[in-house]
This record gives structure tokens, sequence and C-alpha cells, in this order.
């Protein structure tokens, strides 16, 4: 195959989410103990507003949390607003711990002449934190939902990174988990796309977003390397 860049997903892909189903709830219930909301409220709204929040409708995580506030008309207390932002900006932190090999595979693939690319449904947190973290410089492109307000699979945000890249479609490989639709969104774009699912270190034993994928599936990061050389 004719590839020229690597493009990846971020969550489920390059770093895997390090709360469990269990625990994510008991995250967001302290959240809302600081803000003096009832626990339920708080996380309904927190969740159901995570598309706008990765559609960058709220420039700030505060921005989020006193649209939550008004919702349940409520003046939160600015003092709980930073400190639950900041929890939630600690929690991506630690989210954003690369897996196993990823930065290695990210470099070897460099090495070989790809450039590489990133798109990522995400909030302003990622972002924010990007700079810290260690795939800061091994990327030609970014794009963050929340920055460019789109989402996969809308072909608009896939569009963004070819041209950052200045690539056409069909000389770049997409690598994600599926989530939202987006290998399917890739692929209509005529990037070729492989989906990858793998045992992880959360509590739970596997993930696989997408069951009726019919396209290529590795089960390591390392195949990517594997498959583009060969």
């Amino acid at each position: 195959m004719t590839v020229k860049a690597v493009i990846f997903d971020l969550f489920g892909t390059l770093v895997f989410d390090k709360f469990s189903a269990e625990k994510y709830p008991l995250f967001l219930s302290s959240l809302a103990s600081i803000l003096n909301l009832e626990d339920s409220e708080f996380a309904s709204l927190w969740q159901a507003s995570y598309r706008d929040r990765a559609l960058g409708k709220f420039e700030t995580l505060q921005d989020n949390l006193r649209w939550i506030g008004d919702q349940l008309g409520q003046s939160l207390e600015p003092p709980a607003v930073e400190e639950v932002a900041s929890k939630i900006v600690e929690l991506t932190r630690q989210a954003l711990t690369p897996r196993v090999q990823a930065i290695e595979v990210i470099y070897q693939l460099r090495l070989m002449g790809f450039k590489t690319g990133l798109i990522s449904d995400c909030g302003p947190a990622v972002p924010l934190l990007w700079k810290e973290t260690p795939f800061a410089e091994l990327f030609d492109t970014t794009v963050f939902s929340c920055r460019e307000g789109l989402k996969k699979p809308d072909p608009k945000i896939y569009q963004i990174a070819l041209e950052r890249l200045s690539l056409p479609a069909h000389e770049c490989f997409y690598l994600g988990d599926g989530h939202g639709g987006e290998l399917e969104g890739a692929k209509s774009m005529g990037m070729k796309a492989a989906l990858i699912w793998s045992a992880i270190d959360t509590d739970e034993p596997e993930r696989l977003v997408v069951e009726n994928w019919e396209g290529a599936t590795l089960v390591s990061l390392t195949e990517v390397v594997s498959l583009l050389g060969s």
C-alpha cells in the first residue's frame, strides 16, 4: 500500500482511561459534593454536556461547570468551580499516560519516513495539557475537536488533518478503537483504516467498541510498523 502518513485516534488507541466504569461515578460524586450539588443531577448534566464540551461550545471547564449550575438554578462558588476544574484536569493528565509501546511506535514510524497526525474528540483539558505529554513533539499535526468545533465522523475534521499534512486521503492510514464511527468516517474519506483491539491495564479485560468492523484489525500498536514496513 502507498501510505505517507499515519493518523491516530487518542483515547482507546494511544492512551487508555485509567478510571473504570465503577470508579468514574464516585469521582463525579466527589465533584458534586465540592460544588454542593446533588450527585445524580450533576453527573447527568456533566455527561449530557459531553458533546458540547467536545465541540468547543464551552471555552473552559469552568464555563461548563457554571452552565451546569445555571441548569440547576444554583450559583456556584468561584473557589469550588476552580477546585473542581483542577481535579478534572488532573484526571485528564493521568488519562494521557501513553499505553505500552505507543511512543516507541510513533517514533519508529517517523524514522521510517511517515508523517504522523492525531484526531481526537476531546474537551478543553486535553489541548490544555498536550504540551506536557510525551506525545507533544511526535505529531506533524494534532486536530482536537473542541478547538475545531467538529467531531468524528464529520468529514470536515478529517479534511483538516489532510490539509495540514498536505496529503490526499488515499495516502493516509487511520488507526483507532472505532468509537463514534471514526473508522467508517476515515474510510469514507478514502483513507485506509484499521481497528486497534487489545487487552488493557484497567478493570475492563478488553475494549472492543466496534463489533461489525469488516476492515483490518490489529491487536497491538507494533503491528502498524510491521504492516506499513512490509
